[in-house]
């Protein structure tokens, strides 16, 4: 008879069903032969939840955090690595004796998934939303030299709208020649994700080319809404699997550093 798995872990979010994080760990402790861990989700609609959770769940040593609570959960944690302190949001969290500690793995996969396919003619992008993804977009972008552009629905490069310290354009504002001098463009909004997989964000896809590299960091379904309007237009598409998988990598090194 297999032990009782004695660690928890799991993936904390608002919605979480879709996740196929439980199913990628659940083969990396097989692979490892750890059947002492489980993986599991926590749908938190509330972060002011986020104690009461830990409460409930003693044997939790590590943490994912997705949508929408990358920035909210900072405030409930005991430090943060330098990279998630420069950007104010986190993704993985790994419990310690003096509290639970934040690290931010996103940039590590975001930055491995999107290398191969920029080219020279990517120097300006749109990224979508202004969430703790698109911080890590941003952060990955300016690293590279690329010049990125927040969109958000409240924002009015008009009215003085910023995002990340930089202006910020509402949707509303988006053209043709927008589009015609940012040809990479990466959704960081949950618009197109299971079950909602009829949205998409209110990017104005008419105007899109083969010359456009379109990245939706969505991975379920793996081809969003957004993503099939891309390529009828002929732009090379990416979803978010690649960064998925190597942010898990990333985030399973920290947690086994830690003793997991």
């Amino acid at each position: 008879m297999n032990p009782a798995p004695s660690k928890l872990l799991g993936v904390v979010g608002h919605p979480v069903a879709h996740s196929a994080s439980p199913a990628l760990f659940a083969q990396r402790f097989a692979e490892l032969g750890r059947e002492d861990l489980e993986y599991r989700t926590f749908d938190l609609a509330r972060v002011e939840d986020f104690p009461a959770l830990l409460a409930a769940h003693p044997g939790l040593v590590g943490l994912n955090v997705t949508v929408p609570h990358k920035k909210s959960v900072v405030p409930y944690l005991a430090s943060l690595s330098p990279e998630a302190r420069a950007l104010g949001a986190v993704n993985t969290l790994v419990k310690k004796t003096d509290g639970w500690h934040g690290h931010n793995t996103d940039v590590w996969g975001f930055r491995r998934a999107v290398g191969p396919f920029l080219a020279n003619r990517h120097e300006r992008a749109l990224v979508l939303g202004t969430g703790g993804s698109a911080a890590a977009v941003h952060h990955v972008l300016a690293g590279l030299g690329i010049e990125a552009v927040s969109v958000s629905r409240s924002g009015d490069i008009s009215a003085g709208s910023k995002a990340f310290g930089r202006p910020c354009l509402g949707y509303h504002e988006l053209a043709e020649w927008t589009l015609k001098h940012h040809l990479l463009v990466v959704n960081c909004t949950p618009a197109g994700m299971s079950p909602r997989v009829d949205e998409m964000p209110d990017l104005p896809v008419q105007f899109l080319t083969p010359n456009h590299l379109v990245v939706d960091l969505i991975y379920n379904p793996a081809e969003t809404r957004l993503l099939r309007e891309a390529k009828s237009r002929g732009a090379e598409v990416l979803n978010g699997a690649d960064m998925l998988r190597l942010q898990a990598e990333k985030a399973w090194e920290i947690w086994a550093e830690a003793g997991v």
